[in-house]
């Protein structure tokens, strides 16, 4: 038997589906979106404390609640790679070009034992560059392609755990994907780029120009930006903009459809960065 593995839910429901009831079928996904915050993962025996703080720091009410469920996830994690260690499988993992899948494929292959033979299938090659998230694969594509692929070389094996300890070294908290490789970047790489988006809609609303949150999100996602990275990210640095008088606020800043933002003045806005 061999265990797939996706990264996000999303993709491990349409992985459960295009599996179907194949006697094999073992899905196990990762939660742990390490696009930001302290690098580190499955193989630091401190993993889950480290994020699960990091987390909670940066988290508004609403968000907190998605702790317990992340929780949940790594503890699994913790305890089926304990099973891993005492019986090893064959591992097929799943990562389409995008900085959440990219960075988990490094992390994974970190905290495996190196007896375990792995596979990956890039669904963004696979797709010859239609798809850039496994979840965005229809379940009988993605049927067609278990098993399709091929063991890691060693040395790509090797040179993938390395990419991980390079930005583990480097310590950051927000990683990006472009290229085909991961950097570390600084936190407001994405500043000035929600900032024309705020100044963008702002122009367009009604109610003396705030711009509700899930809009401004769903317009950074869908347009703006030519990577898929995490809401709660876009989130956290507006909170910051915010904090730095860049942006200003109405309602409240607990959950993400209880408030709207608008630019404090141009002035301000053309500094940020």
């Amino acid at each position: 038997m061999t265990v797939q593995i996706v990264f996000g839910a999303a993709a491990a429901g349409c992985l459960k589906v295009a599996m179907g009831t194949r006697p094999d079928k073992s899905v196990l996904h990762w939660e742990d979106d390490l696009m930001s915050g302290p690098p580190v993962c499955g193989a630091s025996q401190n993993w889950e404390d480290v994020r699960l703080r990091w987390r909670e720091s940066i988290a508004n009410e609403e968000a907190r609640q998605y702790l317990p469920y992340l929780k949940s996830n790594m503890e699994a994690w913790r305890e089926w790679l304990s099973r891993l260690s005492a019986n090893p499988v064959p591992v097929m993992i799943w990562a389409a070009d995008n900085v959440f899948e990219q960075t988990g494929l490094r992390a994974v292959l970190a905290s495996l034992p190196p007896y375990v033979s792995v596979s990956v299938m890039n669904v963004t090659l696979a797709s010859e560059g239609r798809l850039r998230h496994t979840g965005e694969a229809a379940p009988d594509e993605l049927a067609s392609w278990i098993g399709k692929a091929e063991p890691l070389a060693p040395w790509a094996r090797e040179g993938l755990i390395q990419d991980w300890r390079r930005l583990a070294e480097e310590a950051g908290l927000l990683r990006i994907y472009e290229n085909g490789h991961l950097r570390t970047a600084d936190e407001s790489y994405f500043d000035e780029t929600i900032v024309q988006v705020v100044r963008t809609l702002q122009a367009q609303a009604e109610a003396q120009g705030w711009v509700k949150i899930g809009l401004l999100i769903g317009e950074i996602l869908v347009h703006a930006l030519d990577c898929p990275i995490s809401h709660s990210w876009i989130e956290y640095r507006l909170r910051r903009l915010i904090e730095r008088g860049i942006l200003i606020y109405t309602g409240s800043l607990e959950a993400m459809h209880d408030y709207a933002v608008k630019l404090a003045t141009p002035t301000l806005a053309d500094s940020v960065g």
